[in-house]
């Protein structure tokens, strides 16, 4: 414990200093773009940890809860964070309430799918910024703790994704959420959650979420594009990693080819509620991004896409040590307070 809170208070230190001494260390220029120095600091300090695809996902989850601690905000105290359980398909799941409001009005909310590849993460690891992103906006976000893999392969994450919509458009107003101003979004592997949630909504005739959030999701299963290729190492989401998610997540090669799986293998995309996306210029899913939206625009969904061409896959953790992470944030923060005001 006590080497931890070394470590944490050496890394925070040292990220404190100004870009121009950190550019001391170097610079990573790829397509045409500088690597945050902040961030290329994180990445050399990241090193002395080992690789969590050496790891089994126990272990793996443990460690990158540890090195979220190292640059992730400070929490946010709000008026209210409430803990609970809602029915789901397996087990029952465990979610997390954030609201500013202090009022007894319904207010809308949106439900958020943390990242991870279907395997890491949980309601701990993605605390700080999303306590923000309620304060900030002054919007409620419902955090949903998911089953993983390779406990829970496909398409468990996914049934417990749908569960929770469906469960919140039925029951908010018991916990004073509008259910008809429900919004979805997620980051990485929550971003494929969130889009699986319209997949199946259109396909049961059920209301569809009033807009997605989708920060560099993870919704090419099936093939792996350039980027992954260029960005396969040094920038925290490796291709390797990449895999060690894949096979314990969705370990039948026939599954990757389901649509809520792989949004690509959807035939129309006209049915997608108005998209905001954020990509990483760093991350070696930016390619399959881009695709994405590049479908939505021709199927003429209404999208606002923003490149943060420093940063790197899981910059939305990073809010506290990177300016620009932060930015990125406000400008989720942002869209949040414009989606729901039906602009």
């Amino acid at each position: 414990m006590l080497w931890q809170k070394f470590e944490t208070f050496a890394a925070r230190a040292l990220l404190s200093l100004p870009n121009s001494v950190l550019r001391v260390f170097g610079k990573d220029i790829k397509r045409g773009r500088t690597l945050d120095p902040k961030v290329r600091t994180a990445l050399l300090l990241a090193k002395i940890k080992p690789k969590p695809e050496n790891l089994p996902p126990p272990k793996a989850r443990e460690l990158f809860k540890s090195i979220m601690s190292f640059f992730d905000l400070e929490k946010v105290e709000l008026p209210r964070v409430e803990n609970f359980s809602i029915p789901g398909t397996g087990s029952r799941i465990q979610v997390r309430l954030y609201s500013s409001n202090i009022n007894k009005d319904l207010e809308p909310c949106l439900l958020y799918f943390h990242g991870g590849g279907f395997v890491i993460g949980d309601l701990e690891s993605h605390d700080p910024p999303l306590r923000y992103l309620a304060k900030t906006s002054g919007r409620a976000i419902l955090a949903v703790d998911y089953r993983l893999g390779p406990e829970h392969i496909y398409p468990s994450s996914w049934e417990d994704a749908y569960s929770a919509y469906k469960w919140v458009k039925e029951n908010g107003k018991a916990i004073g959420i509008d259910p008809k101003r429900i919004a979805v979004a997620g980051d990485s592997a929550g971003g494929n959650l969130a889009i699986s949630i319209s997949t199946r909504a259109k396909k049961e005739k059920q209301p569809l979420p009033q807009f997605q959030i989708l920060i560099y999701p993870w919704i090419d299963l099936i093939q792996e594009r350039k980027s992954v290729e260029e960005f396969a190492n040094g920038y925290a989401l490796t291709r390797d990693l990449l895999r060690y998610f894949k096979y314990h997540s969705v370990p039948n090669s026939k599954d990757w080819k389901d649509p809520r799986v792989t949004p690509f293998q959807q035939t129309n995309f006209s049915h997608t509620p108005k998209t905001y996306m954020l990509i990483a210029g760093f991350d070696p899913l930016q390619d399959e991004g881009l695709a994405y939206a590049d479908l939505l625009q021709k199927a003429k969904v209404k999208l606002e896409i923003k490149t943060y061409e420093t940063l790197i896959h899981g910059f939305f953790n990073l809010g506290r040590s990177v300016p620009e992470a932060k930015n990125a944030l406000d400008q989720i923060a942002k869209w949040i307070q414009v989606g729901f005001s039906g602009k």
